[in-house]
């Protein structure tokens, strides 16, 4: 744990930030995120809405933000465990809608851990009024590269 969780943490978010590393549905959806503050479990990130992901409607797509949701709660969650993680459970509600050209403000927190489990919480909040847009819960673990076959129990 330690520094270099959080160092390559931050690093990851500039990167995808600026579209030198990622995948395309990575870059789109984080491109110009700025991180404010960061340390161990947790990031507050300012973020402002481009065309990219807007609906019809010109609103902020929820499956774009919930994607940024996902990609921010792996980036704390390994800022706390300096493990590479992937996400077990998701929960988000959705509050209020954002429009494109908007800043909002993302924190994430790791809230707690148990063995190889990290529970996360995102918050997503209209810059300017500090209205919730909305709410993530989500539960990551050890990502394994090589996990070992489970017998059935059937």
């Amino acid at each position: 744990m330690g520094d270099s969780g959080l160092e390559a943490t931050l690093n990851w978010i500039k990167d995808l930030a600026d579209g030198t590393v990622g995948h395309e549905i990575e870059v789109l959806t984080t491109k110009g995120i700025r991180v404010v503050k960061g340390h161990e479990g947790f990031l507050l990130c300012d973020f402002s809405i481009h065309n990219g992901l807007s609906d019809e409607n010109g609103h902020w797509h929820v499956s774009a933000i919930a994607t940024l949701v996902d990609i921010i709660a792996s980036c704390v969650s390994y800022s706390f465990t300096s493990c590479s993680q992937v996400t077990l459970d998701f929960s988000i509600s959705y509050y209020s809608k954002a429009k494109v050209q908007e800043e909002v403000e993302i924190e994430a927190k790791v809230i707690g851990k148990k063995d190889e489990l990290t529970s996360v919480i995102v918050e997503v909040r209209k810059k300017e009024s500090g209205e919730l847009v909305a709410l993530a819960k989500l539960w990551m673990a050890v990502a394994r590269r090589n996990p070992r076959p489970q017998a059935s129990k059937l």
